[in-house]
C-alpha cells in the first residue's frame, strides 16, 4: 500500500504541471478566442478544419491530461468532432520541449518521425470522426454568439471560473480514476518490465512497447528517458517511437474524457488510429534506420521540484473540493422530497431572446428539471424541480455559458 500511495503521488506530481498548463490554455481560449472565429475555422467538418487543428496541436507543449481541458474548451466553443479529435491525437504526442529532448536523446530521425506520425494520426482520426453521423442532441457553436457575455467582466475571473469551475469540474472524476489506474499499473508493472527480454525485437518489440504505452500515463517529455531505456535494453528505435506516440496520447483519463465528450464511436477511432499509425510509423522508421537509433542515447533526469509539487498539492485539493461539493449535493438530492420544488435563480448578462434560449436549454438538460421559464427582463430563471435536481449544477451550467448567477434565491 505504501508503494502504491508513493506511486500515486509521483504520478499526480507528474500530471499536475501539464494539467495546470492545459487549464490555463483552456481559460485563455475561452476568454481570448472569439467563438465565431473558432466555429468558422474549426467548426465545419472536413479536411481543412482537421488539418488546421492538427497543425495547431503539434507544437503545443500539452500532455494528455493537459490537452483534455483545452480540447473540451474548443469543443464547447464550436470545434467540430473531427477537429477536436485531431487536436486530441496530435497535441500530447509532441510539443516543442518534447521534440527537442527526443532529438537530443534519440536523434533527429526519431524526433522527425514522431512529429510526422502525430500529424498524420491526427488528420486521419479527425477525418474518420467527421465521417460519423452527428450524435443526437448535440449542437455545436453558433447560437447566441452575437450576444455572448464572454467579453464582459474581469478577464482573470472569467479565466478562473471557466478553467476550474467548468472544465476541471467536468474531468476531475476521470482524472482521479486515471491517476489511480496509472499508479496501480506503475506499481505492479514497471515501464521496463519487458525491456530485458532479448527475443522482443522487431514487430514483437513494437507490440510490447504498445502494450506498455497504452494504459500507462506518461508525459511526452517524460516518456523520452523510458524510450531511451528500451533502446539501451536492445529494442529497435521503432519500438521506442511506438512508446513515444502511444504513451502520451492514451491513458485512462484521456479515454474516459474522449468517450464522454465525443462518444464511444469516436473513442474507437481515436484508439485505433493511434495504434495503427504508431505501429506503421515504427516499422517505417526501423526500415529506414536499419534498426539502429540515430544519435547517441544518454540519460535525462526529470526530478520533481517545488513547482510540480505545489501543482500536485493544488490538483489534489481541487479534486477533493469538487468531490466533497458533489457528494454533498448528491446526498441533499437523495434526501429531498419527491414533490416538485420551485427554484429561482438570479441571472445577469442576458440581453436578448437568444440568451434566454441558451439558459433555458442548459437548465432543461439537467437531471431533475421538469420545466424552465427564463425572463431576461426580470433576470430570473424559474425551475420546477424534482428529486435529482442539484442547485449547484444549475448555477454551474449558467456560469459555464458566461452569464452571472446569484445563488441567493429571489422570490419565487
Amino acid at each position: 500500500m505504501a508503494n502504491y500511495l508513493s506511486e500515486l503521488w509521483r504520478v499526480t506530481v507528474e500530471v499536475a504541471p501539464s494539467l495546470s498548463l492545459g487549464l490555463a490554455v483552456a481559460g485563455l481560449l475561452h476568454v481570448l478566442v472569439n467563438r465565431e472565429r473558432v466555429f468558422r475555422h474549426l467548426g465545419r467538418p472536413g479536411l481543412a478544419s482537421t488539418v488546421r487543428a492538427a497543425l495547431w496541436g503539434v507544437p503545443l507543449p500539452l500532455c494528455s491530461c493537459g490537452v483534455i481541458p483545452a480540447a473540451l474548451s474548443l469543443r464547447r466553443d464550436g470545434a467540430s468532432p473531427g477537429a477536436t479529435t485531431a487536436f486530441l491525437i496530435s497535441t500530447p504526442q509532441t510539443g516543442v520541449d518534447s521534440v527537442m529532448v527526443t532529438a537530443g536523446i534519440l536523434g533527429f530521425p526519431v524526433a522527425l518521425a514522431k512529429l510526422a506520425g502525430a500529424f498524420v494520426a491526427g488528420v486521419i482520426g479527425g477525418v474518420l470522426a467527421d465521417s460519423l453521423p452527428a450524435r443526437p442532441g448535440v449542437s455545436v457553436g453558433g447560437a447566441g454568439v452575437e450576444c455572448s457575455p464572454e467579453s464582459r467582466g474581469n478577464p482573470l475571473a472569467r479565466l478562473w471560473n471557466h478553467a476550474f469551475g467548468v472544465v476541471f469540474r467536468d474531468i476531475y472524476r476521470w482524472l482521479a480514476f486515471g491517476l489511480a489506474v496509472s499508479a496501480l499499473i506503475s506499481t505492479f508493472v514497471p515501464p521496463d518490465a519487458m525491456a530485458g527480454i532479448p527475443w522482443l525485437r522487431g514487430p514483437l518489440g513494437l507490440i510490447a512497447a504498445l502494450a506498455v504505452g497504452i494504459p500507462l500515463y506518461v508525459c511526452s517529455t517524460a516518456s523520452v528517458p523510458i524510450a531511451a531505456g528500451l533502446v539501451r535494453a536492445g529494442f529497435a528505435p521503432g519500438a521506442a517511437l511506438v512508446f513515444l506516440m502511444a504513451g502520451p496520447a492514451t491513458n485512462a483519463a484521456t479515454i474516459g474524457a474522449v468517450k464522454k465528450t465525443l462518444g464511444g464511436r469516436v473513442l474507437v477511432i481515436y484508439l485505433s488510429t493511434i495504434i495503427v499509425v504508431s505501429l506503421l510509423t515504427g516499422l517505417l522508421l526501423d526500415g529506414l534506420l536499419g534498426g539502429v537509433a540515430g544519435g547517441h542515447v544518454h540519460s535525462s533526469g526529470l526530478l520533481p521540484g517545488a513547482l510540480p509539487t505545489a501543482a500536485g498539492v493544488l490538483l489534489a485539493a481541487g479534486t477533493a473540493w469538487w468531490a466533497v461539493r458533489d457528494t454533498v449535493s448528491w446526498i441533499s438530492s437523495v434526501r429531498a422530497s419527491k414533490a416538485p420544488e420551485a427554484v429561482s435563480l438570479r441571472v445577469s448578462g442576458m440581453s436578448c431572446g437568444s440568451c434566454e434560449r441558451r439558459v433555458r436549454n442548459a437548465l432543461a438538460a439537467l437531471p431533475g428539471v421538469r420545466s424552465v421559464a427564463v425572463s431576461r427582463e426580470e433576470g430570473i430563471a424559474r425551475i420546477e424541480a424534482s428529486p435529482g435536481f442539484d442547485r449547484a449544477s444549475a448555477s454551474a451550467a449558467i456560469a459555464g455559458l458566461g452569464y452571472g448567477v446569484d445563488d441567493d434565491p429571489p422570490p419565487v
